[in-house]
């Protein structure tokens, strides 16, 4: 098959939609700010090394169609090698959010998968990985298929970070194992059957589908704590309005104090650290938010009224081990109930433990320390 307005036609047919895609998505991260450098900075890696798979595969598309074998036969698939795995190593640098620790043991998959690669370029490595005979038919060698595993490696490892931010966002492992379940789909469909671009198409979708729903929860989250925020919590009560629930309202006490005798690193410190606290002790049992500067709160639908409190002790007991209190109020809600009212009702009884927190012994010792502070 000679290259000609007939392949070009294809190939653009068959393009067009996920490049355009592809330089959509670009814009998209150039003008948002959701997530950071770092984070923007490998998103933008992944959808070159997409663009380039395309090329790539386009590039194996044509020469595989030619009498006889070339370097750019060669080049090609060992490129489209390279940028696969490539893609879901960046993709799971992402869902480590960003973190290079032991980077360099990290990265030793890839690099293994590019000297492979390199070396079946060669003519004395040629057959390691692959071959074409002189009628350029395709022949996997006796280490074809390790591209293949190197990418199932980096998924497992994709997984798992997934797994790992399960606290802040327990929908990405879902998301995760949708896009891993399409892309083992389409390699297989594309090693058996031999059909071309798909795996590169679902590689391009699950890159802007990753993308979007990352930017997504993003915006549902308090950015310092992490907790859902205050809109997410109105959204779920009004949602769960038919269920029976339990509402918990929480506030740090004297994050002012915090802020204005040891400044506001102090204070960001303070509602971090409580507010992991909390994940320990509620997690996975009830949905958190933070729905103001000190102000957090909390909603159990499957957990009875004694068993809430006991969790609440236990959240004051861990409390102990920090310089810290956050008063609690708990008020139960029944469908047909004024939610309004319940909600008001939980604030009233965390109102009334602040005032006995704050005739407690434990502030007196911390007002000393903060007049200590500031002397």
């Amino acid at each position: 098959m000679v290259f000609s307005f007939s392949t070009a036609r294809l190939l653009f047919f068959v393009n067009f939609a996920p490049i355009v895609s592809l330089i959509i998505l670009v814009a998209f991260i150039k003008t948002n700010v959701t997530f950071s450098d770092t984070i923007n900075r490998v998103f933008f890696l992944v959808c070159a090394a997409a663009f380039f798979l395309v090329v790539a595969d386009s590039t194996r598309f044509v020469t595989a169609r030619m009498p006889h074998p070339g370097f750019l036969r060669y080049f090609s698939k060992s490129f489209g090698y390279i940028l696969r795995v490539s893609i879901i190593y960046l993709t799971t640098l992402i869902a480590k959010r960003g973190k290079t620790k032991k980077i360099f043991l990290y990265s030793l998959p890839l690099l293994l998968c590019i000297i492979l690669t390199s070396i079946n370029l060669t003519s004395f490595g040629r057959g390691l990985l692959f071959s074409c005979d002189e009628n350029n038919v395709f022949h996997r060698g006796p280490l074809g298929f390790s591209p293949h595993f190197i990418c199932f490696v980096y998924s497992c490892f994709l997984l798992y970070y997934s797994f790992k931010n399960f606290s802040h966002n327990r929908y990405e492992p879902l998301v995760v194992i949708i896009i891993e379940v399409a892309g083992f789909t389409a390699m297989v469909v594309e090693i058996l059957y031999d059909f071309d671009f798909i795996l590169c198409h679902v590689l391009i979708t699950s890159i802007i589908f990753y993308y979007f729903f990352l930017t997504t929860m993003t915006y549902k989250r308090d950015p310092l704590t992490k907790l859902l925020n205050r809109r997410c919590f109105y959204l779920d009560v009004n949602h769960l309005r038919k269920s029976k629930m339990i509402i918990l309202s929480m506030d740090l006490n004297n994050l002012k104090v915090f802020n204005d005798t040891r400044g506001h690193a102090a204070g960001d410190r303070a509602l971090v650290t409580v507010s992991q606290i909390m994940e320990d002790v509620f997690i996975p049992h009830a949905r958190l938010y933070r729905t103001g500067g000190d102000e957090f709160m909390a909603i159990f639908t499957k957990q009875d009224k004694a068993f809430i409190e006991k969790l609440v002790d236990d959240f004051q007991s861990a409390l102990k081990a920090t310089e810290y209190t956050v008063a609690c109020g708990v008020a139960e809600y029944f469908p047909g109930d004024d939610i309004e009212k319940v909600i008001t009702l939980s604030d009233e009884r965390m109102y009334s433990h602040k005032v006995k927190l704050k005739n407690s012994d434990s502030f007196e010792k911390y007002k000393n320390r903060s007049s200590g502070s500031r002397s």
